[in-house]
């Protein structure tokens, strides 16, 4: 099964990311701008058991892609799964790693996923979904320096 990682190091601390990233408007700003992504009807913040529901472009179509969070320790994590959507798995892990020195923090995606199947699977093999991953998870990340840049 792929998986795809993104280690992005930021100025902060676990709580102050954590508190960013659990909210779906954040997540919402930080998306490439070409990717249109627009949550439907979002709680403030996620918990465990929170569904969330987008509309995003991908390969050139909007589709509409559904997750639950099916893990959550406050501070540290929380994983989402896709319940709706192309892909066959599709599990990504937000997991905030503190550093020994003061004020720096690390925020992890990995992204766990199996392609879809059929004539789909051809065209969005796992390879183009590493690369789209790569390409969204470098604008995310700069964005994420800009808004955590030690001040």
């Amino acid at each position: 099964m792929p998986v795809f990682e993104n280690r992005t190091d930021l100025h902060g601390t676990a709580e102050e990311l954590f508190e960013f990233i659990i909210r779906p408007a954040n997540l919402q700003a930080i998306a490439p701008p070409k990717m249109q992504l627009i949550f439907v009807n979002p709680p403030d913040v996620i918990q465990l058991g929170s569904r969330l529901t987008c509309k995003a472009q991908t390969y050139g179509m909007i589709q509409q892609l559904s997750y639950e969070i099916v893990e959550f320790a406050p501070g540290k994590q929380f994983r989402e799964k896709m319940v709706e959507g192309p892909p066959k798995l599709w599990l990504h892990d937000y997991i905030i790693e503190a550093h020994s020195s003061p004020g720096q923090v690390t925020l992890v995606n990995r992204i766990e996923f199996e392609p879809p199947g059929g004539l789909l699977g051809v065209i969005v093999s796992a390879n183009k979904i590493m690369d789209a991953l790569e390409e969204g998870f470098d604008h995310q990340s700069d964005a994420l320096q800009k808004l955590f840049a030690k001040s």
